[in-house]
C-alpha cells in the first residue's frame, strides 16, 4: 500500500514537473513575440513622428514665432538688425503654391524643424547678393513640398525688418554634387529657395531663383562659409551623442524588461502592460534627436 501510495506521489511529481516546463516553454515562445511588438511598434512610432508629429510641432512653432512679433522681443528682427539663429527673421510668401511661413534666421535641422530658414552666411533678403531660404519637403509640415510647381514669372514676398520685397521667379533646377551651388554668391540681390529633390538621400537639392523687383536695402555681410549642415545637406551635429545615448537607454530597457519576463513568468502579461508605455516614451525621446540628424531640407 505504503509502495503504491510512493508510486502515485512520484507520477504527480512528474506531471506537475512537465507542466511546469511545457508553461515555460510556452512563457519563453512568448517572450520573444512580445519583444519583437514592442521592436515593431517602436518603428510605426518613428514613422508616425516623422511624418505627422513634426508637422504638429512646426505649426505650434510657427504660432509662437508669430507672437514674437508682437512683443518686445520682435524689436530685433523688426529693427532691421541681424536676429541670432533660431529667431523669427522674415515672414515669407508665395501666393501661387499657398505657402505664408514665419522664416527663422539659421538652416540646421533645429531651425528647419520649425520652419523655413534663411542662410545666415548669405546674404539678406531684400539685400544686394544672393538670399537663401532652407525648408523641408517631406517633414515638419513640408512647407517647400511643392517648391517644384513654382514657374517663370510668379512673384514671391519676403517682409523683414528690412522691408517689403518681391520677387519674380526666373529660374529653376537640380543641384547635384559637383555642380554650382545654389547658394553661391552674385552680385545682384535676388533669392533662391531650396529643399531636398531626393526623399531618400541628401546628395541633389531642388532649388528656384528668384529676381528681386524691389529696391534693395543695405547691411552687412556674413564672411564665413556655410557648412554642410546649414546648407541642408546633413542634419545637426549636435543632435549625435543624444541620439547616441538615447539608444543605449532604449536598448536597457528592452533588456530590462526580457529580465522581467525571465524572472515573473506568471506575470507576463502584467509586465507588457507596465513596460511597453516606458519603453515606447524612451523611443519618442529617441526619435526627437534621430529626427534631427536628418537633412534639415528633408
Amino acid at each position: 500500500m505504503t509502495a503504491t501510495m510512493n508510486e502515485t506521489q512520484h507520477d504527480d511529481e512528474l506531471v506537475s514537473e512537465t507542466d511546469e516546463a511545457v508553461a515555460r516553454k510556452k512563457i519563453d515562445l512568448v517572450v520573444p513575440g512580445l519583444i519583437l511588438t514592442v521592436v515593431g511598434l517602436s518603428l510605426v512610432l518613428f514613422l508616425v513622428y516623422v511624418m505627422f508629429f513634426t508637422t504638429l510641432r512646426q505649426e505650434r512653432s510657427q504660432h509662437q514665432l508669430l507672437n514674437i512679433f508682437t512683443t518686445p522681443a520682435g524689436a530685433v528682427p523688426l529693427s532691421g538688425k541681424l536676429p541670432a539663429n533660431g529667431t523669427p527673421a522674415a515672414v515669407l510668401t508665395i501666393p501661387s503654391i499657398g505657402v505664408r511661413q514665419l522664416v527663422l534666421q539659421g538652416t540646421t535641422a533645429v531651425e528647419t524643424a520649425q520652419g523655413p530658414g534663411i542662410l545666415t552666411q548669405a546674404a539678406r533678403p531684400g539685400t544686394i547678393g544672393n538670399a537663401v531660404i532652407i525648408g523641408r519637403k517631406m517633414t515638419a509640415a513640408a512647407p517647400f513640398a511643392n517648391l517644384d510647381q513654382l514657374r517663370k514669372g510668379q512673384s514671391i514676398y519676403v517682409a523683414s525688418g528690412l522691408g517689403k520685397f518681391r520677387y519674380v521667379v526666373f529660374k529653376y533646377g537640380i543641384s547635384t554634387p559637383g555642380q554650382v551651388d545654389p547658394a553661391s554668391p552674385v552680385n545682384r540681390p535676388q533669392l533662391t529657395l531650396v529643399t531636398s529633390n531626393n526623399p531618400v538621400g541628401s546628395s541633389n537639392l531642388y532649388y528656384v531663383v528668384a529676381r528681386q523687383l524691389t529696391k534693395p536695402g543695405a547691411t552687412a555681410r556674413v564672411r564665413r562659409p556655410p557648412t554642410a549642415a546649414e546648407l541642408g545637406l546633413a542634419g545637426y551635429p549636435g543632435a549625435g551623442l543624444p541620439s547616441i545615448l538615447l539608444g543605449l537607454l532604449y536598448l536597457v530597457a528592452i533588456s530590462l524588461t526580457v529580465v522581467a519576463y525571465r524572472r515573473y513568468r506568471a506575470s507576463t502579461w502584467t509586465i507588457y502592460l507596465l513596460t511597453t508605455p516606458i519603453i515606447l516614451a524612451v523611443a519618442l525621446w529617441w526619435f526627437e534627436n534621430l529626427y534631427l540628424l536628418l537633412p534639415a531640407s528633408m
